[in-house]
């Protein structure tokens, strides 16, 4: 037996997936080979296997298990961050380096600290390869080649310097390229700023003997001589690289490092034209170079965007004074003279390496890996590019398939739902005299939003039914009542507001009651959570009764899209009003992914489950002026999945991920910067994101407009309600992805953001929380989710309050390391405390006990937090008829409580007592 990473269940070991939660279990190696490998860090990343060693630490590959992404996990080396001061260095450098927010940049999404004091880093997936061993395999590289490379990798290191970050271990190891389907590079530059963790963590003078941190082959003269560092160090190694990759040979080499150290520091380089004269290197290429290679900073570029110009420059003025010429069929060996053919790196005589001038394409190994990666770019030279063909592989067993995608139309036709559609119209066809309830079940990405406007848009257009649709709120925070509040108001045409009491008089004396609590229209009263839940339902079915009679002999139909991520209140409401209909001709369907309990008996409502489309069908929406080359089997594709890989290979994309969240993930990390950086803004705000809050959440002289046009094209977002200055993310699944690849600390600044404007306007009071909770502003998140909490828990929605507290000990916990509260460990207690109680109250006794015993090994010996903890156990122990373990603990809280003078406490003790009757 083997446990589950995701969901902890014992699995067989001939158990390929588990039988609980579908978790590809096969996939997570043998915890023997080695010890990380299938453990969960923080924040649900699963370990599944190692992918390199590098001087920083271990790098594996894990899964991000909520979504389904495949993202990077680096381990850093414990040698490296032994001492709690070098843990505290570590969490430094990398909150600076999440803060990057640039394509070209590797985006660092999460860090941290496991409970075993393993420090970890959380990066977005790479699939390409590094450019040592690019210009090792294919070199040498083409001069238009070497300088699209340079100048992406000076992009990324033009918003770091901006933002005060240095890398200082560039190197051709850490810039890492993936190819289009055009053989263009997309460069992602690693590892930025973590040099300066490695270099701390062993002596600040990085010239002596034996040293092992940085790397002296493109150290500048200064990070040489242990002088403070500025960008124009950052250059001096991308001059080295330049060096490198014109002449094949590094500018400076020595048998140690120190030598090569002190060479950096007092010689200068040869001049790559004498290195390589057979190379032909042109001397406005050259001389870039070579001012990039000044031992005074002063004389370099005074920033990696002078430096890329100049680049820029000098490639334009080379090629516009020399014509190219047309490819040699053969080439001459500079060593032996022998004619080889063209392409060949190395010489078939002598076995020298072979140079085709700088002036063809790049040679490649015929055995190199396919690309497998894409970026959103231009043809080059503003060539129109050729009809684009995609290799897929949608999905396990599925075959790769070549499709030309160039007149592909969004949104994509929509098919393989005919029985699907019928299957409603049945449900609807048997809703003549009460309400029913139909439920559509599919994964993410199998269209339930799609079959639910199709079938509410034909409901719509052919007869006079009153259809009414319901969507999560827009903050995605489960706003209370937010979903029955809108049903309501619908079906009974009130106004946003629930109107004025007058217009309630035709409900009874429990609707009244629910939609006073719905509508904050006075207090609840003395109503139990029980007799609130009765009301809201009440006032539920009244809305439905009463958009009946509107409806005139019609029926009634009310769409619920996403039940899962919508309030407990709200929940509990639809599936009490299924429980126990209303008597009018009425359907209430609703969708939701497997795994979700809507809390309706089977009995009450049937279920259709989505599939995949069919491989016909997807061949069918593939296709464009070509057909499928083959057949793509396997189990159904995902439409989502479908919609994503046309609009991926519509931007030039390459071989495709097989997951549909990496196949998004991958389309937002190549987004221009503005772009990106909209996205993200309108990601974290949430589905109702107008122009002008938009544009306070975006760095000053953002391109809002194109931004969005773009954006728009892409199919990343739409407009709301055909307000053209309101916008959301396109699909859910979008904004998921979008949240999870924001840099950490780029993630934080724009919750800080969201939460300062919605401080004093209409924005709902989860939503703030929400937003504090994320920015991780401890004390202004904690009294907000406090409130929601108890909020949630006056109506009843103990999930709501749970997940609510249970944010709060997360982030009360954290404060115990970081310092921000006075009193930490109090915030914890009470957290916890409440959280017991409330899973109490949600009959999870294992899960109250485990929370309560943690709080009570980290309260002190004596005080009123303590009390109140060890009567909450004291609770929990007497409803799981342990009478001796409750009595123990109300005697030792009963002494607590007098001994501190907390007089309420000492009676809310004494009534506890005499409840559980000990």
């Amino acid at each position: 037996m083997r446990k589950c990473p995701q969901c902890q269940s014992e699995c067989e070991e001939q158990h390929k997936f588990c039988p609980t939660c579908g978790f590809p279990v096969a996939k997570v190696a043998v915890q023997s080979d080695d010890p990380l490998v299938g453990r969960t860090l923080p924040g649900g990343y699963v370990i599944l296997d190692l992918v390199g060693i590098g001087g920083m630490g271990r790098v594996y590959r894990a899964e991000q298990t909520n979504l389904g992404r495949t993202v990077a996990v680096k381990i850093i080396h414990p040698h490296l961050v032994g001492e709690e001061n070098a843990a505290a260095r570590f969490i430094t450098e990398a909150r600076a380096a999440s803060r990057l927010n640039h394509p070209n940049s590797v985006a660092v999404i999460d860090f941290g600290k496991t409970e075993d004091g393993q420090l970890y880093l959380v990066m977005e997936f790479l699939r390409g390869k590094d450019l040592a061993r690019v210009a090792y395999e294919e070199g040498p590289l083409s001069f238009r080649r070497i300088v699209s490379i340079l100048r992406q990798t000076l992009a990324a290191l033009s918003e770091a310097h901006h933002l005060g970050i240095i890398h200082r271990d560039l190197k051709p190891e850490n810039v890492i390229l993936e190819q289009t389907r055009t053989g263009q590079d997309f460069v992602k530059v690693v590892d930025f700023g973590l040099a300066k963790i490695r270099i701390d963590a062993v002596q600040p003078n990085i010239t002596s003997p034996g040293i092992v941190c940085g790397t002296p082959e493109y150290m500048s003269p200064e990070q040489g001589r242990g002088d403070p560092l500025d960008a124009r160090s950052d250059l001096y190694a991308v001059g080295v690289i330049f060096y490198q990759l014109l002449t094949g040979r590094l500018p400076f080499e020595a048998e140690s490092p120190t030598q090569v150290v002190l060479m950096h520091i007092t010689e200068q380089p040869q001049d790559p034209r004498k290195v390589i004269p057979e190379r032909s290197i042109p001397s406005l290429i050259a001389d870039v170079c070579l001012m990039a290679l000044a031992k005074d900073p002063n004389h370099r570029f005074a920033n990696a965007d002078e430096f890329a110009d100049a680049l820029s420059d000098a490639l334009s003025q080379v090629e516009s004074a020399v014509p190219k010429p047309f490819p040699a069929a053969t080439v001459k060996c500079p060593a032996c003279g022998a004619e080889n053919p063209a392409g060949k790196k190395f010489c078939g005589e002598c076995g020298s390496g072979l140079t085709n001038g700088g002036n063809g394409p790049p040679s490649v190994r015929s055995d190199a890996p396919a690309p497998v990666a894409a970026a959103t770019m231009a043809p080059p030279n503003g060539e129109e590019p050729e009809p684009e063909k995609v290799e897929v592989e949608p999905g396990t067993g599925q075959r790769p398939v070549l499709v030309d995608t160039t007149r592909a139309q969004f949104p994509l036709e929509f098919v393989g739902r005919d029985e699907d559609l019928l299957w409603l119209d049945d449900r609807l066809n048997d809703a003549k005299s009460s309400l029913i309830g139909a439920r559509i079940v599919g994964d993410v990405g199998m269209g339930k939003t799609r079959l639910l406007g199709e079938f509410l848009a034909k409901v719509k257009d052919t007869t006079q039914n009153i259809v009414v649709e319901v969507r999560p709120d827009p903050s995605w925070a489960e706003v209370g009542y937010y979903a029955v509040r809108r049903a309501i108001t619908e079906l009974a045409n009130l106004p946003k507001d629930g109107g004025q009491t007058a217009q309630w008089s035709a409900a009874g004396a429990e609707a009244r009651r629910g939609l006073a609590d719905i509508f904050e229209h006075g207090g609840r009263g003395e109503l139990s959570s029980d007799e609130l839940r009765y009301a809201v339902a009440e006032a539920l079915r009244w809305a439905i009764v009463r958009a009946s009679e509107r409806a005139e002999g019609k029926k009634v139909v009310v769409a619920v899209d996403d039940l899962h991520a919508i309030d407990g209140a709200s929940r509990t409401a639809f599936a009490d009003a299924v429980g126990e209909p209303p008597l009018v001709p009425s359907l209430l369907v609703v969708s939701y992914p497997p795994g979700h309990d809507p809390g309706w008996p089977a009995s009450t409502a049937s279920a259709r489950v989505l599939m995949g489309l069919a491989p016909g069908l997807v061949s069918k929406l593939l296709q464009g002026t070509n057909k499928p080359s083959s057949s793509i089997g396997g189990r159904g594709v995902a439409p989502l999945y479908v919609d994503q890989l046309m609009r991926f290979s519509r931007e030039q994309g390459g071989r495709a991920p097989t997951r549909l969240a990496d196949l998004i993930a991958l389309r937002v990390e190549r987004l221009p910067p503005d772009a990106r950086r909209v996205l993200q803004a309108i990601a974290v705000f949430g589905d109702n994101a107008d122009d002008e809050t938009v544009a306070q959440l975006v760095p000053e002289g953002t391109n809002l407009r194109e931004a969005m046009t773009s954006l728009e094209g892409a199919g990343m977002i739409e407009t709301v309600g055909g307000r053209a200055s309101v916008h959301c993310t396109a699909h859910p699944l979008i904004r998921d992805v979008v949240l999870a690849t924001i840099p950490a600390a780029v993630r934080r600044g724009l919750h800080a953001k969201c939460a300062d404007i919605g401080e004093g306007s209409d924005m709902p009071l989860e939503a703030r929380a929400l937003h504090e909770y994320n920015a991780q502003r401890p004390f202004q998140a904690l009294l907000l989710l406090e409130k929601v909490a108890t909020r949630a828990a006056n109506r009843g929605d103990l999930g709501g309050s749970i997940s609510s507290l249970r944010r709060g000990l997360d982030l009360a916990r954290r404060e115990l390391f970081r310092g921000e509260l006075d009193d930490p460990m109090r915030a914890v207690l009470i957290f916890a405390r409440k959280l017991g109680e409330s899973l109490t109250a949600a009959g999870q006794f294992t899960d109250a006990e485990g929370v309560l015993r943690e709080a009570l090994d980290m309260a002190g010996p004596s005080g009123s937090d303590r009390a109140r903890v060890l009567g909450a156990l004291a609770q929990v122990a007497a409803i799981r008829d342990r009478n001796d373990e409750a009595h123990r603990y109300l005697l030792e809280a009963l002494e607590l409580a007098f001994a501190s003078g907390a007089h309420e406490l000492l009676h809310s003790l004494e009534d506890l007592k005499k409840s559980i009757a000990i």
